[in-house]
């Protein structure tokens, strides 16, 4: 379960915050701008929502949305080919509710939550940031009114991120059970930056804000991968400047038990478990994005050679799983590229024995 102190729920006050000594969150940022629009100090915020047939959950994310203590400029929702009436509800709560900022309702034929998430970047032409969210996830009212004030703090900033808790529930929307994915000291203080700050715990999609043109240099969500296509990108990212980790996680991700044929058709895009065999491809285009950069001493490329060890590694493994023993083989040489006196050499010499036990009959 979540540790108490440091919880933050969609619908309870703020626990923890970032100030300095005897001032607020509000008059440290208020003081730095003046009277305009936060937004504004940092050229602009739009935020980014992919959804497909998720009209049960998405009024949520919305409002959460309509909740910030500090308003995005625009609100990009992209409609990926949902059949279940999305836009119409969508439609109903901009009439009702009214938010304080431009809602702009996207539809497109079903092409994944990337190229969703693309199309919404490109959309959001002259906004310096962009902040993403899920359909079916939900902000605390001062999550972008931190990762704006972490900015602020750290013009270098390419990326901010703050710390999410995770939450299951049932369909009855009992709470099941909580995870913290919190950020440690190193991570903090970005003593850890670059792709060796993955070893520790790597920034989630639904609590993350990017520069917008930082997205577009990386190449945006590659939408082949059905798996990791937000940590091949941020893994990107990441060799590209500071990345901003805030402490305390309002941010609620929420995951819930599928047992209907609705609730299976409505989370089946974003929330099903991953497709081993994109591991493969996660490795070539993590390698073919960053390889590159394995042998630069720069401070954010720190950590490429380890997480291209542990791409090929891995699926390296899921090929010897799965008994494609001479493919694995060749992955594990891969890694061994970056990671000499790794394990992956010792299963290479294993990978390759069995593939010619196998050829021999045994």
């Amino acid at each position: 379960m979540v540790p108490e102190d440091r919880i933050f729920s969609p619908l309870s006050p703020l626990k923890m915050r970032i100030h300095r000594p005897g001032q607020s969150v509000q008059s440290s940022i208020m003081g730095e701008i003046g009277l305009q629009k936060t937004s504004a100090a940092v050229g602009g915020l739009a935020v980014v929502i992919p959804s497909y047939n998720r009209k049960h959950l998405i009024l949520d994310s919305l409002d959460s949305v309509a909740r910030q203590t500090l308003l995005p400029d625009k609100v990009f929702l992209v409609d990926d080919g949902s059949s279940d009436g999305t836009q119409q509800v969508v439609e109903e709560w901009r009439q009702s509710r009214s938010p304080g900022f431009a809602l702009v309702y996207i539809y497109q034929s079903n092409a994944g939550p990337g190229a969703a998430r693309n199309r919404g970047i490109q959309e959001a032409a002259g906004y310096r940031w962009v902040a993403l969210l899920d359909s079916d996830d939900v902000w605390h009212p001062e999550h972008l009114y931190r990762l704006v004030e972490a900015v602020l703090e750290h013009p270098d900033a390419v990326a901010a991120s703050n710390e999410l808790e995770e939450r299951h529930y049932a369909e009855d929307g009992s709470l099941l059970s909580s995870r913290a994915y919190t950020f440690s000291p190193e991570l903090i203080s970005g003593r850890v930056s670059g792709p060796a700050a993955f070893r520790f715990i790597g920034p989630l999609t639904q609590a993350t804000m990017i520069r917008r043109d930082i997205l577009l240099a990386a190449g945006g969500f590659d939408h082949r991968l059905k798996y990791a296509e937000d940590k091949l990108l941020f893994m990107i990212v990441s060799t590209m400047g500071r990345w901003c980790r805030v402490p305390g996680y309002p941010v609620v991700y929420r995951n819930f038990v599928r047992n209907t044929e609705k609730q299976q058709t409505g989370a089946k895009q974003l929330s099903d478990r991953p497709h081993q065999n994109s591991r493969l491809a996660y490795a070539r285009l993590l390698d073919e994005g960053i390889g590159h950069l394995a042998k630069s001493d720069e401070r954010y490329h720190r950590g490429v050679d380890w997480a291209l060890w542990k791409a090929w590694y891995r699926a390296g493994r899921h090929l010897e799983m799965t008994g494609h023993y001479k493919w694995a083989a060749g992955y594990y040489r891969k890694a061994a590229r970056y990671r000499p006196f790794s394990k992956a050499i010792a299963r290479c010499y294993l990978a390759r024995l069995k593939w010619l036990w196998s050829r021999a009959g045994g």
